[in-house]
């Protein structure tokens, strides 16, 4: 049963189970809460311990229009006011709350989902009110009959427990 389980502890076991990465593990959860948001508008609900509780996020950008629409738990990452993200802010609003370090990475990689196509997909840093979350982000372009980016939908988890976590477990001696 996944449900009600803390998202770390299903990683482990399927990381361990299945000899992936908890990269590789998030990756397919993303894939999938990506494709449930996208086809249903699901949303999640504040306060359940479940895995939709660790899931920080969706976004979907419209290009064209540069307007990122997000829900609240996005929104609330990257220190955005939520009902604004629910109409549509430019994303700017967004690329300034990633770190400096991470920020020409998370940038050119944008840059490259919009004119290959590929898949967005990133470990980086955001800096919200003062914290610092480690987030993995997952998303691809939408392309109109030219070729052309048109939307740009996505998920986000906070990986932060799991980036102390595996610090805390790379020092401990064996």
């Amino acid at each position: 049963m996944i449900v009600g389980r803390p998202i770390s502890e299903i990683c482990r076991e399927l990381a361990i189970s299945a000899q992936a990465s908890h990269q590789t593990v998030l990756a397919q959860i993303l894939r999938m809460a990506s494709l449930e948001a996208a086809q249903s508008g699901v949303r999640h609900h504040e306060g359940d311990s479940s895995i939709q509780d660790r899931l920080v996020g969706t976004w979907d950008w419209d290009i064209a229009n540069d307007r990122v629409y997000a829900d609240s738990k996005f929104a609330r990452l990257f220190g955005v006011n939520a009902d604004l993200a629910s109409r549509g802010t430019p994303l700017q609003d967004w690329l300034d709350a990633i770190h400096p370090d991470d920020i020409d990475d998370v940038a050119a990689a944008i840059n490259r989902a919009l004119t290959t196509g590929q898949v967005f997909s990133r470990e980086y840093r955001v800096v919200s009110h003062g914290d610092t979350h480690w987030v993995y982000a997952r998303g691809k372009c939408t392309l109109d009959s030219s070729g052309k980016a048109v939307r740009f939908p996505g998920a986000i988890v906070d990986i932060t427990r799991e980036k102390i976590d595996d610090h805390h477990f790379s020092i401990v001696p064996t």
